[in-house]
């Protein structure tokens, strides 16, 4: 079955560009074992193993992604949480995917097929391109056969969850009431206390900084840092001095004809049943013409009947011959490119309707000549050539720093490259080699900080790798009280003044509350009462935190008087409000099109809750192991 979808992915021609195209493999439920088990189980699910190294490929993944993001490396105990969620989502995957194997969902060849041809990050030159496909995924660590498996499977997963949002069910109340609250307004009128009024009240002493300094030395340490020698590699460097002829492409080009043929072009037809008022009944009609199209009926004749498009109705729905993304909808393509010749689609949903789709014909895509392509496939055959370089280089580098044992210096003078230093590198990195997780876990490790060991060749990304060695370690020490005294008498002070402009808020409140007029309030200089009306959820024009406390405060009272509250912003100013009225909103004021765009959300939040109740339910109700502590760290929450 794979061997067919893998005949089928051929593109137009690859070009192969180091670093350049990112992929991301982060599937809807996460990634899921396929069978292409190795040593080690994480967990089991029903008697099935998940085994260790899909355990270890998602959270690396993860792990460094949160390094990447953070710059640091990260702490032990959120190390463990995160494998611990790594491992309860691939329990809740596996329970998913056995669930919705028995409940008889698939996906055949052809939508794989089409799914992946479709994924731009294999893409080249706007195309599909199986070279760069197979590289991507070599890169990644994954087999076409493990990308294929996966891909179904989520496919199969996509389609449950769509199931479950389609079939969520809401009366007309509850949809009323949604609108209502979604679309609900209120008038608020705010004071807002900036705590830098409060600056020039704050008077911190020297003893105060001596004893915060004391107390929490721990936040005032100096970071670790080693002094680096390197070796580096670079691939725009190898490409540079590369040279491809004219000679050698075309001589490429003629011994790989099949490269250079484009996508077949598709003769189609199709009847189109727009939504309407009524998306039900349009979808009850578009099922009644399939059916009498499955007995025999005229195609031709329908779509002159009942095509809602006008301008291929009265030629029998034909819209002539559409070659890739020539389809009036993402959808509409990727239904026609999976049809044999002569067959007539189940309906397929876009956002202009139903449509039923018929293949009429098929036409062999162009091949290009040479000199339509000889730019690329000059550019091509320079970075495949250049990747061998480097791959070839990284190779020596990695072979002659193992076998070191006097340093770099060496190793550089024997490969005639420079040897680099950086005086002062860290856990968040250092120019010029930037902060990469990998180069700071082995900079950082027993065997090179320690023993003096040369690394491994590290990829550091942009086609770059590196060989580095410590030359000095200079360990975290607490820094002197003069170095920092300035620095905590500003966090002092911020801290003071936040406390100060709260405590004269909740006064501010407690008067107001209590019946005093605003006239007789002693504010700040430069503050003064601010109005908003009609703010909606999520109102631009407030503090955020202000925005999401307005709604979430109960509604004024009828005919009462104002009831003021009051809330310590992020910011560490204080705000003071009051909701002065607050209107429902109306379904009526609404256009049809929002309607079906707000029916839209509340089927997707119901769908959505539903399918996550009925996974905890599944995993519950399912016989689940896990292998306790897979980082090899206490502290593991799961049983």
């Amino acid at each position: 079955m794979l061997q067919i979808i893998r005949e089928r992915l051929t593109g137009w021609f690859a070009i192969f560009i180091l670093g350049a195209i990112a992929l991301t493999l982060v599937l809807t439920f996460g990634n899921i074992d396929t069978g292409f088990s190795g040593a080690g189980t994480a967990a089991t699910v029903n008697g099935e193993e998940i085994p260790i190294q899909d355990f270890r490929r998602v959270y690396q993944r993860q792990r460094q992604q949160w390094e990447r993001d953070y710059r640091a490396q990260i702490p032990d105990a959120m190390a463990q949480d995160m494998a611990d969620q790594v491992v309860q989502s691939l329990v809740r995957n596996r329970v998913l995917a056995q669930h919705i194997h028995s409940m008889g969902y698939r996906v055949n060849n052809d939508e794989v097929i089409a799914a992946i041809e479709a994924m731009p990050g294999f893409y080249v030159g706007g195309k599909f391109s199986r070279p760069s496909y197979k590289q991507l995924l070599a890169s990644e660590g994954l087999s076409t056969q493990r990308f294929e498996f996966e891909q179904r499977q989520n496919m199969e997963m996509s389609q449950f969850v769509e199931g479950v949002g389609y079939s969520a069910f809401y009366t007309p109340s509850e949809f009323r009431r949604y609108i209502e609250l979604d679309g609900e307004t209120r008038d608020i009128e705010y004071l807002l206390l900036p705590s830098a009024n409060w600056m020039g009240e704050v008077v911190i002493a020297p003893e105060q900084i001596a004893d915060h300094y004391e107390l929490n030395q721990q936040a005032y340490m100096s970071e670790e840092t080693v002094s680096l020698e390197y070796i580096e590699l670079d691939y725009s460097a190898v490409f540079a001095e590369v040279k491809v002829g004219e000679a050698e492409a075309e001589a490429y080009y003629e011994a790989n004809p099949q490269e250079f043929v484009g996508v077949e072009d598709r003769n189609a037809s199709h009847i189109l049943i727009p939504f309407g008022d009524d998306e039900a009944a349009a979808s009850a009609l578009v099922a009644e013409l399939k059916l009498k199209l499955d007995d025999g009926e005229d195609f031709e004749a329908l779509a002159i009947e009942y095509s809602a498009d006008k301008g291929s109705a009265g030629n029998g729905g034909s819209l002539g011959w559409l070659g890739a993304e020539d389809s009036p909808a993402p959808e509409f393509e990727d239904a026609l490119f999976v049809l044999a010749e002569g067959e007539v689609s189940a309906p397929v949903r876009t956002e202009f309707g139903f449509h039923l789709i018929r293949l009429d014909g098929l036409r062999a895509g162009r091949t290009l000549n040479f000199l339509d392509v000889k730019d690329n496939l000059i550019l091509r055959l320079r970075e495949n050539k250049a990747a061998d370089i480097y791959a070839d280089s990284i190779d020596e580098l990695d072979e002659r720093a193992l076998e070191s044992l006097d340093g770099l210096a060496p190793v550089a003078e024997s490969l005639g490259v420079e040897l680099g230093v950086i005086d002062e590198f860290t856990r968040g990195g250092g120019d010029p080699l930037g902060f990469s997780p990998d180069l700071i876990s082995a900079a950082f490790s027993l065997e090179v900080l320690e023993d003096g060991e040369n690394s491994p060749v590290i990829d550091i990304g942009e086609g770059r790798a590196v060989v580095v060695r410590v030359r000095e370690y200079r360990p975290s020490e607490v820094l002197p009280l003069e170095d920092v005294s300035n620095a905590i008498e500003v966090q002092l002070s911020g801290e003071a003044s936040i406390s100060l402009a709260a405590t004269a808020g909740a006064n501010i409140v407690k008067q107001l509350n209590e019946g005093a007029g605003r006239e007789l309030l002693s504010l700040p200089v430069g503050t003064q009462w601010q109005r908003v009306e009609g703010a909606h959820r999520g109102a631009q024009e407030l503090p955020v935190d202000l925005a999401a406390a307005l709604f979430s405060a109960p509604k004024p009272a009828a005919m009462s008087a104002l009831r003021y509250s009051g809330l310590l912003l992020a910011s560490g100013d204080f705000a003071v409000f009051a909701i002065t009225a607050s209107d429902l909103a109306s379904p009526e004021f609404y256009s049809q099109e929002d309607r079906d765009l707000r029916k839209q959300q509340l089927a997707g939040r119901l769908g959505g809750s539903q399918a996550t109740a009925l996974v905890e339910t599944l995993v519950l109700e399912s016989s689940v192991g896990v292998t306790r502590d897979l980082l090899g760290l206490e502290g593991s929450s799961l049983p």
